[in-house]
């Protein structure tokens, strides 16, 4: 250490009194005992500014949105609808179950090319829980799983009665255990009903053709014994 400097520590120098080395500057508990007021007034303060300038701030024209709105309570008008020929190219219009059973009729043309995409799509989205032939006996169908009730049948009378606008609504928006299928494109949706209209002929064909099989041997039968009756000298 150089000639004429020292320290309080300094050996042979003696000590600086607690007093004398907290001279010329402020007490360390008198420091921290102010802390806290100056935090509480620059808290109060800014409150204070702030609830002047939420009054204030509307006068100025850039904020004046914000305390006067140009807004509607609910019910006050009628909903607005969009200007024709306005909606999005690629959007579609969504339609209710029963919006689509009074509003809606088949667009396409129901030939060859239409029944085979219908049955292809069919057998891919619908065939797990109604059948390969609409009767409601899918895969999915029976004991611990999907249990057989009578709407999945697509064959019976009640179904023949909905219209192709309503199975249509039935596709888009799903009902009860049948989900939505959105995501088949719009233009896949009808030749799906027209294949199950085709299932729904197949069907009462089918039926008519058992019920005339089953009514020939009656006849048969009656036949015969108006033979015997002949053979035995009755009137036939």
């Amino acid at each position: 250490m150089s000639r004429g400097r020292w320290s309080a520590t300094t050996p042979g120098r003696g000590r600086l009194s607690p007093k004398a080395m907290s001279r010329g500057r402020p007490s360390r508990t008198g420091r921290h005992r102010s802390r806290p007021l100056a935090t509480f007034a620059a808290v109060a303060l800014g409150g204070l500014i702030s609830m002047g300038c939420d009054d204030q701030i509307k006068y100025i024209s850039l904020f004046s949105t914000m305390s006067e709105q140009v807004s509607l309570e609910p019910g006050e008008e009628v909903p607005r609808t969009s200007v024709p020929g306005t909606m999005p190219i690629d959007g579609e219009r969504v339609y209710g179950l029963l919006e689509a059973d009074t509003a809606l009729v088949s667009p396409i043309v129901v030939d060859s090319a239409a029944l085979a995409l219908g049955q292809e799509r069919f057998e891919q989205f619908c065939m797990p829980c109604h059948g390969y032939e609409g009767r409601g006996d899918g895969p999915v169908v029976g004991p611990n799983r999907i249990p057989p009730i009578p709407t999945l049948d697509l064959t019976t009378d009640r179904a023949v009665g909905y219209t192709d606008g309503y199975m249509w609504g039935m596709i888009s928006n799903g009902r009860g255990l049948m989900p939505s299928y959105h995501r088949i494109p719009l233009d896949e949706r009808w030749p799906i009903v027209a294949y199950v209209r085709q299932l729904q002929q197949q069907a009462a064909e089918g039926s008519a053709s058992a019920g005339g099989a089953a009514a020939a041997p009656t006849v048969a039968g009656d036949a015969a014994g108006d033979t015997e009756d002949t053979m035995a000298g009755g009137q036939p």
